[in-house]
């Protein structure tokens, strides 16, 4: 009797999918999850944050830093302070004591599209060359000044470098190292010395700041300081765009029909637009994210406002949700 039921129950698993059935598990997404970053009417802070964890993991005045070190071993590149507006040009033929002036500066930026997409300083393992550094605005609009640097060594383990003000004063050499758990290290001109600012690359997703923004050719200016979003690239996290779906109906079997891109500024600052009449900003609820972060989860993110409750600016809020 055991084995004619046996013969009976295996009979109904076999015939109860058809030809080339596969099971579907169903796939539970998470609650829609509202929130607002503090930036400050004055854009002043940079603010790290998780998806996964749903949690600002730090936030730092824009201000704390000035240049940041690639902290890979295999990394070279360095980084100016996007979010002051900082430039540099470079001096060639010309020892680092004897600058003492800008003279005709050709004034280049980084991509914010990430590193591999060019840097102001470049590859500065094969140049000799001297660099100065237009620091940028501090957060009342004031001009910060000029620093001249020279990159003595980059190793896998560390770089070398040499800063000083245009006319020799505060003349600093520091050893940066590496470390493998953070993208970038941050040097500080003020106290002159590394500080902490970027969090983990393994616990941030999006880091909200201002940054330079750089137009095509024949635009004028070619850089702009904006406000927006960008991402923690270099940790793998990939973003694609959608402005045909409302955000309520994008779901997790919609994933395939996208294209992801690693740019650090896909996200970036036209969520929202600017009216020149009343000198606000109004934000596009339809323009939506899929962010992929590096362990493989997805979410969709959207923003809903600019201002917080007492209407002031800087304070954008948006829902999430997790695929």
């Amino acid at each position: 009797m055991k084995f004619k039921n046996k013969l009976i129950f295996l009979f109904f698993l076999f015939f109860s999918c058809e030809k080339n059935e596969i099971p579907i598990v169903p796939h539970n997404s998470g609650e829609i999850i509202s929130r607002q970053i503090e930036l400050a009417p004055n854009y002043q802070n940079q603010v790290y944050y998780s998806l996964k964890n749903d949690i600002v993991i730090s936030t730092n005045l824009k201000t704390d830093w000035d240049i940041a070190f690639e902290s890979s071993s295999q990394g070279y590149n360095i980084l100016l302070n996007s979010s002051t507006f900082s430039q540099m040009t470079v001096v060639e033929n010309i020892s680092f004591e004897e600058i003492t002036e800008v003279i005709d500066p050709e004034w280049n930026w980084d991509s914010p599209k990430g590193i591999s997409y060019g840097t102001a300083i470049g590859d500065a393992r094969i140049s000799n060359s001297v660099y100065i550094i237009d620091r940028g605005y501090d957060i009342n609009g004031v001009l910060r000044g000029y620093k001249k640097i020279s990159i003595d060594t980059i190793t896998n383990n560390y770089y070398n470098i040499r800063y000083a003000n245009l006319d020799n004063t505060d003349m600093y050499t520091i050893q940066i190292n590496k470390n493998d758990n953070i993208n970038f290290i941050y040097l500080s001109f003020e106290i002159n010395d590394i500080v902490n600012i970027e969090p983990n690359k393994n616990t941030w997703d999006l880091l909200f700041t201002q940054y330079t923004h750089i137009f095509n050719e024949g635009t004028e200016p070619p850089s702009y300081l904006v406000t927006g979003v960008l991402t923690n690239y270099l940790n793998n996290i990939e973003v694609a765009i959608d402005t045909n779906r409302l955000f309520l109906d994008i779901d997790y079997n919609m994933l395939m029909e996208y294209n992801f891109s690693s740019f650090q500024d896909v996200i970036g600052y036209d969520w929202k637009n600017y009216n020149l009449d009343d000198q606000s900003y109004t934000v596009d609820p339809d323009k939506n994210y899929i962010i992929k972060d590096y362990q493989g989860y997805y979410f969709k993110i959207h923003f809903v406002d600019f201002y917080n409750n007492l209407g002031e600016k800087g304070y954008p809020r948006f829902e999430f949700q997790q695929l």
